[in-house]
């Protein structure tokens, strides 16, 4: 059964830090921290003394900034985030929409309770939902099985055009490549 919220696939032991930690510390917290599954740490969040999400900072920026520097001046704001209760199929539409590695996830009071990879939406979507996300995110491709094509001789050059690949040069019987094919 496939899962319906992000709640139900949330990972809740990600790395949280107050605004004031040091990009020293929150290094050492990573590296010493046990992880108790195989979530990959590709963020920081950074909250307040309440739990509430400030800024996002990721392991990159932590591995080249300055020791002493407070992770809050590195923080991105405003996050890009999810609710606890929205759908799988919406969350993978934010991670379509903007490519990152994983998603925090809020309670209805913007604390963090975790976050969700976008390995983990993937295998929370059904069959179903996974047809409607792509359906809806991959508007711009336009595909007509029966539009002719152009194709290309490797032997002679002479260019075919069909509805399906003819499989043969009509010329010299050498092999023909759909144009748009990149050649290694």
């Amino acid at each position: 059964m496939a899962s319906s919220t992000a709640a139900e696939i949330l990972e809740t032991n990600v790395p949280s830090f107050e605004e004031a930690a040091s990009v020293d510390d929150a290094i050492d917290t990573i590296r010493t921290t046990p992880s108790e599954s195989d979530t990959t740490v590709y963020y920081a969040y950074v909250v307040d003394e309440d739990g509430t999400l400030e800024g996002v900072v990721s392991l990159r920026e932590l591995l080249n900034a300055d020791p002493g520097t407070a992770i809050s001046s590195l923080a991105t704001e405003p996050v890009i985030s999810v609710r606890a209760d929205d759908p799988v199929a919406r969350v993978a539409k934010i991670f379509t929409r903007h490519e990152f590695m994983a998603l925090p996830v809020l309670d209805e009071d913007d604390e963090l309770l975790g976050a969700v990879t976008a390995g983990d939406v993937i295998e929370a979507l059904d069959e179903d939902a996974s047809k409607a996300v792509l359906q809806e995110t991959i508007r711009d491709v336009e595909y007509d099985p029966g539009a002719e094509s152009t194709y290309e001789c490797f032997e002679c050059g002479t260019i075919v055009t069909a509805a399906t690949n003819p499989g043969e040069c009509p010329n010299c019987g050498g092999d023909v490549r759909h144009r748009q094919t990149a050649i290694e």
